[in-house]
């Protein structure tokens, strides 16, 4: 109430942070050198706290490290992890793993929000570079998250609450994200040129999708607690970053013809465009090519089979969509392309066979069922 009064507006945040960081201070060494369980408690419960002085102090173009932030905020999560060190055996389990996750949602978050500021600085308008500040650094922690090496306190002594209910969350976020911003960015990343897949939209899609493939692999065996079965969510999991993949070639396709060929970025227009169509029939033969020569050398039908719906899909949209128009030499490109990789596919992937259970393993079987 004091600082609010008679502080400076534009010290407020930063005022209530290091009041908030002191009074914690406080809170955990009284209840260390009184025993009192009651107010170490209290000290977990900061981080709603400072979530509220953070959008409160929130304005276009703010981040955390204006106006003294630089010092409030390392401050008060120092306090938080030295607290949090020296009151584990005063606290509740449950309190205990909560206050963890609290306090790294809002570290990455905080971190994110100043990052997405040095991203505003880089952009004159609403483009790319914007939409990278958000997802750079969750994409990082998932990747770390999901890595097997042994991480230093924290994460070692409280592991599933970093690698699994930290980032569970996290995922959902960037797979939103993912989708938000590969179906509303067109690309421009001024002053960089667009190029295809290795511009900074489309690299931080990519990494961003790889995080959370990596961390679904690497959190697969946690889903048990959650009745879900490790074998499920991994095929969930695969199955979400393959439509998501799909979802990426396709809006590729899209900015490429938006950028290269001055075609509006709005669907109506990218669809009516012969240009866009041709450039989805080859680009979805391509993948349909992968996922074909990748099933016949792994001999997994399901992913051939996967591949083969792809290649009906194409061939239909020859026929309904390019044939009834008149797209001239667009047509003619996408109706060779098509063709010529028919070609490639009947070749090289013919459909793989299905896995026959050989007497070896039959006989392993029986006598494992005997044992």
């Amino acid at each position: 109430s004091e600082i609010l009064r008679f502080a400076p507006t534009d010290l407020h945040t930063a005022l209530l942070l290091v009041a908030l960081a002191l009074s914690m201070a406080l809170w955990a060494w009284l209840a260390l050198r009184l025993r009192w369980p009651m107010l170490a408690l209290l000290c977990t419960g900061w981080v709603p706290v400072a979530a509220v002085v953070l959008v409160a102090g929130y304005f276009e173009g703010y981040h955390p490290a204006v106006d003294f932030g630089w010092l409030a905020w390392p401050l008060l999560f120092a306090v938080h992890f030295l607290s949090l060190r020296r009151l584990a055996p005063m606290l509740p389990a449950r309190a205990l793993s909560a206050a963890h996750v609290l306090g790294c949602w809002l570290l990455i978050g905080v971190l994110a929000l100043e990052l997405r500021y040095a991203m505003v600085l880089m952009a004159e308008q609403y483009n790319a570079w914007r939409w990278l500040g958000w997802a750079l650094l969750p994409s990082l922690y998932l990747v770390l998250a999901a890595l097997p090496r042994a991480w230093p306190w924290p994460v070692s002594a409280y592991a599933r609450e970093y690698r699994v209910y930290a980032a569970l969350p996290l995922a959902g976020l960037m797979l939103v994200w993912f989708w938000l911003a590969n179906a509303f960015s067109a690309g421009n990343a001024e002053p960089l040129p667009y190029v295809p897949l290795v511009n900074p939209l489309e690299l931080g899609l990519l990494f961003a999708l790889f995080g959370v493939y990596l961390w679904s692999r690497s959190a697969a065996g946690q889903w048990g607690q959650w009745g879900l079965r490790a074998d499920h969510a991994q095929r969930l999991g695969q199955l979400l970053v393959g439509v998501s993949l799909f979802a990426f070639f396709t809006a590729l396709v899209m900015r490429g013809a938006h950028q290269w060929s001055g075609v509006p970025f709005e669907l109506d227009a990218l669809l009516a465009s012969m240009r866009v169509q041709a450039g989805l029939s080859i680009v979805w033969t391509l993948m349909a090519l992968g996922l074909m020569i990748g099933g016949h050398l792994r001999h997994r039908r399901e992913v051939w089979l996967v591949g083969a719906a792809l290649i009906a899909l194409v061939v239909a949209k020859l026929f309904f969509v390019e044939l009834s128009n008149r797209g001239g030499l667009a047509r003619i490109v996408s109706f060779i392309g098509v063709g010529v990789l028919l070609l490639v596919v009947g070749y090289f992937a013919p459909l793989p066979p299905k896995r026959v259970q050989t007497p070896a393993n039959a006989g392993n079987e029986k006598q494992g069922v005997s044992s």
